[in-house]
């Protein structure tokens, strides 16, 4: 990502989100609530785009795209988006008062949550440009409910940023989420994030998504697309880790935590006859390893 401008990535997804809940043929797809602040995310930052996806021709030409590049791509982002709200609810059942979520994007997790969970402290750190459009989007309507932390943490670690957030109460039980984030890290940069969560709440847990090992060694989703490869390299966003299902729990025990679940996102289909969305990453629960 280049600085000064938002993730490209986070806004694929965004678009991606909005064209299955646009499209009849996607119809119940995208939560209702989901659709509506993601709409109003992209109306503020890209609203040309926004119109774009409402003409059907425009999401035939973007369906067209997807098959010959990744297929079931935008299923994915969604159904990803739902194991991990299920995960969520899992967590607050379970006493989670706080929620820390990483790299936000144009997510709209925390907005959702604002007006369901009146006593959870929402917080989500982001790079500085991305923080920009949704605090626009926004307004003051949620100003007191969603703590906005503008931050690079590829410059800075993630314990000095809550060090420096008075809004950071470490004494929560807390949720850490990190949607589509830990591809883009060294696997020893991520070691180091994991303990930085777990030093930074008494009581810590974690969502977070993994890229799968394939065949050619790299992490990818299978099947891989070189033009996405080419797109992702050229725009400073390339995939620098991954590991095998298997290995996960371990890598996670190293660095104290332990795996509690692991699903990939086609788990959340609902229906037979729905396109089945792409593999190769899966959503992951985590809980802080206690001596």
């Amino acid at each position: 990502m280049k600085t000064g401008q938002a993730s490209n990535t986070a806004l694929i997804v965004a678009a991606g989100v909005q064209m299955l809940a646009c499209d009849p043929d996607y119809a119940g797809l995208v939560p209702d609530r989901m659709a509506a602040h993601g709409q109003q995310l992209l109306r503020t930052s890209h609203p040309r785009l926004l119109n774009l996806i409402k003409h059907q021709w425009f999401r035939t030409l973007a369906f067209a795209a997807e098959k010959i590049t990744l297929p079931g791509i935008l299923q994915h982002y969604v159904l990803r988006k739902k194991v991990i709200r299920d995960y969520v609810a899992q967590s607050i059942a379970a006493g989670t008062g706080q929620i820390v979520l990483i790299g936000a994007g144009y997510d709209s997790l925390c907005m959702e949550l604002a007006e369901q969970q009146a006593g959870l402290k929402l917080l989500e750190i982001d790079h500085p440009a991305t923080q920009a459009v949704k605090r626009a989007a926004l307004g003051s309507s949620q100003e007191n409910r969603i703590y906005y932390i503008a931050a690079e943490l590829g410059k800075q670690s993630l314990a000095e940023v809550l060090s420096n957030c008075k809004n950071f109460d470490t004494n929560l039980k807390t949720l850490f989420i990190a949607e589509g984030m830990l591809m883009y890290l060294t696997t020893s940069d991520i070691a180091r994030l994991l303990q930085q969560m777990k030093m930074a709440a008494h009581d810590a847990s974690l969502i977070f998504t993994w890229m799968e090992i394939q065949e050619d060694g790299q992490p990818n989703f299978r099947p891989a697309s070189k033009i996405i490869d080419f797109f992702l390299k050229n725009k400073n966003e390339p995939f620098l880790s991954g590991m095998a299902q298997d290995q996960v729990g371990i890598f996670l025990q190293q660095h104290g935590f332990n795996l509690k679940d692991l699903k990939e996102s086609s788990v959340a289909i609902q229906q037979d006859n729905q396109p089945r969305p792409i593999a190769g990453e899966y959503i992951c629960l985590a809980g802080c390893q206690r001596i």
